[in-house]
């Protein structure tokens, strides 16, 4: 047996393309995501705890609202992680989860994704441009080795 991927896509409990409101006030999410969260009878919210990509830890506040409509936010927390990930609108969010084999405990993990042109050359020549999702992480990384090697 392997260690299991970082993110898997049969673990992915939501995806959501960033509106502006995701990204400057909090994250509203799908309703059917809810169920893999455990709310303390009567409670309308709670925290739960993320790694991302990297390993940082985020603690996210996560709400509903009591009527038969609960429309699931993020919040607490939400804003800080968007600032460090420098998210924009149209990004990508994606909330994973799977059950820890030492507990109940539910283990969550966080991606952020920025869609990017690639261009595939053949013989040197541009033949054609392709959109990709590519984790901010990444793009990070990719500004540190271009300032470096511009130095």
């Amino acid at each position: 047996m392997g260690v299991p991927p970082l993110y898997s896509e049969t673990n992915e409990i939501f995806s959501k393309d960033l509106s502006e409101t995701d990204v400057g006030v909090r994250l509203s999410f799908p309703m059917k995501a809810l169920k893999v969260f455990q709310f303390l009878e009567g409670e309308n919210k709670m925290e739960f705890e993320a790694a991302d990509g990297i390993g940082k830890r985020w603690i996210f506040g996560l709400s509903k609202r009591k009527a038969r409509h609960p429309k699931p936010v993020l919040s607490s927390g939400w804003l800080a992680y968007v600032r460090a990930k420098g998210l924009q609108i149209k990004d990508r969010f994606v909330l994973y989860g799977d059950l820890d084999n030492l507990s109940t405990k539910k283990r969550f993990r966080v991606r952020a994704q920025r869609k990017v042109r690639r261009p595939i050359k053949l013989f040197g020549k541009e033949i054609h441009v392709e959109e990709v999702w590519v984790d901010v992480e990444e793009l990070e990384g990719l500004k540190r080795e271009v300032s470096r090697s511009i130095l």
